[in-house]
């Protein structure tokens, strides 16, 4: 009569990390791309020939109970090769599934994943409701890059009644990454419900809700998780996006805040911050921000530029002063070009200011360090137009009109020059010419026929 046994096998206790990754992040709410498979040492626990025989858990034969105890010893010397060729000395046939599934997963151990991969198979040929060869093999396909084959697995082992939260976590995870995040969430709340003090299951759900865009059921479980692990810095960074989302940018701000204070380092996230803090009308920790940046040399020309202008938009040109007071004593870790874009914001709040004279000397070095400099090439030549030296600006315009990035709008330039000095066929010469290059920008024949009326008038005069 077969018996149920108590047999466990080699047991490889598979860890997911990463599988539910910060939320906060350059592509999205969430990313889940990162996993890792670690092997504990091999355990065996021997049989008690007690209980009847259930399909879904494989048992020894009674006549390889001496055999059975001889491999326990090798596996608890770690000499897990040794046991192999014992298993090997027989053909499949003549093992029980439990002593299949036991050369598979050392198989599986040592990373020899093509045999490991033909012995699971084959237990599963003989019992194909064995949940434990449906986890292990999941587990080898997961190991080896294959998530489909491992989902299959999964999803089979949870079918045929595996209540390890390991598992459905897993089965979770590939559900999120392979078909959404409707598909992870039931998986992910069994995982936790089974293991309720693992995070890894709440960040994964967490995950989950935040993709399918359950943000109340997503901001609940959140507030739950950081109840119990304040210190953690991540989950103030996912309440910050959830915050962000929902554009509640004060709790955003707030969250953080905090996740800075418990020590995250993410450049991306102090921009976040800083520009938060502009928003919301915080120049000065706005500008501590950018200071600490500066001395660290974390924040580039680009941050600057970016910063700047949310503080002219905000008619803050006093603050835009002291930002860049700061980035003075960083010239020479910049390139030209980046000392041209610094000289151009220089030239900015100078000619704001009424100051002409050291405007122009800005202007001067912005184009002397790089000559290309476009947005240089178009606001100098706005501030000569204010000054009414009309010849300077169109030359200006006609250097801008060969960099791409500014061509459309030296163009609109020269033409606003023509109108600003009366020259209104010439000015109807260069927006014909505008139009024939760029004929998207429809509203240009409003302007034309404005144009065409005027000059219609003067001549009848």
């Amino acid at each position: 009569m077969r018996t149920r046994s108590l047999f466990r096998y080699f047991d490889p206790k598979f860890v997911m990390i990463g599988g539910a990754a910060l939320l906060f992040s350059e592509g999205g709410l969430a990313n889940t791309s990162e996993l890792k498979i670690q092997f504990d040492k091999p355990t065996f626990v021997l049989p008690q020939f007690s209980g009847p025989y259930q399909e879904r858990e494989a048992s020894i034969a009674p006549d390889e109970y001496e055999q059975a105890e001889y491999l326990r010893e090798l596996l608890d010397a770690g000499k897990r090769k040794e046991v192999l060729a014992e298993l090997e000395k027989f053909y499949s046939i003549e093992l029980s599934p439990a002593m299949l599934m036991l050369q598979a997963q050392v198989y599986f151990s040592l990373e020899m994943y093509d045999k490991a991969e033909a012995t699971y198979v084959d237990a599963l040929k003989r019992m194909p409701q064995l949940v434990r060869a449906h986890s292990d093999l999941g587990q080898l396909y997961l190991a080896t890059e294959r998530p489909e084959k491992a989902r299959q697995h999964f999803a089979r082992a949870v079918a045929l009644g595996s209540n390890d939260a390991l598992i459905h976590g897993q089965l979770g995870y590939l559900n999120l990454t392979l078909f959404g995040a409707y598909s992870a969430i039931s998986s992910y709340q069994q995982a936790a419900a089974l293991e309720p003090e693992n995070m890894q299951w709440q960040q994964g759900l967490l995950a989950a809700l935040t993709q399918a865009r359950m943000f109340e059921a997503a901001e609940a479980l959140l507030k739950d998780m950081i109840s119990r692990k304040p210190e953690t810095s991540s989950l103030w960074l996912n309440q910050a996006a959830l915050a962000l989302n929902s554009e509640n940018y004060r709790t955003a701000l707030a969250s953080l805040e905090m996740a800075i204070l418990l020590g995250d380092k993410d450049l991306r996230n102090r921009k976040t911050l800083a520009q938060l803090h502009l928003q919301l009308g915080s120049y000065d920790r706005a500008i501590e921000l950018l200071n600490e940046g500066l001395q660290k040399n974390n924040f580039d020309i680009a941050n600057i530029a970016e910063y700047f202008v949310w503080l002219t938009q905000k008619n803050m040109w006093n603050k835009a002063e002291q930002m860049l007071k700061l980035v003075e004593g960083n010239l020479p870790r910049l390139t030209q070009d980046e000392q041209s874009q610094y000289y151009l914001k220089i030239a900015q709040i100078e000619a704001h200011k009424g100051r002409v004279a050291p405007a122009e000397a800005a202007f001067k070095r912005a184009l002397e360090l790089d000559p290309t400099n476009g947005d240089a090439l178009i606001t100098q030549a706005s501030f000569l137009i204010q000054q009414k030296k009309y010849v300077e600006a169109e030359l200006l315009l006609m250097r801008a009109e060969a960099v791409a990035q500014v061509e459309k709008q030296a163009l609109l330039g020269r033409a606003q020059l023509y109108v600003h000095m009366q020259e209104y066929e010439s000015a109807l010469k260069q927006l014909h010419a505008v139009l024939q290059k760029f004929p998207d920008l429809l509203y240009i024949k409003d302007n034309i026929e404005t144009l065409e009326n005027i000059i219609k008038a003067q001549k009848s005069t």
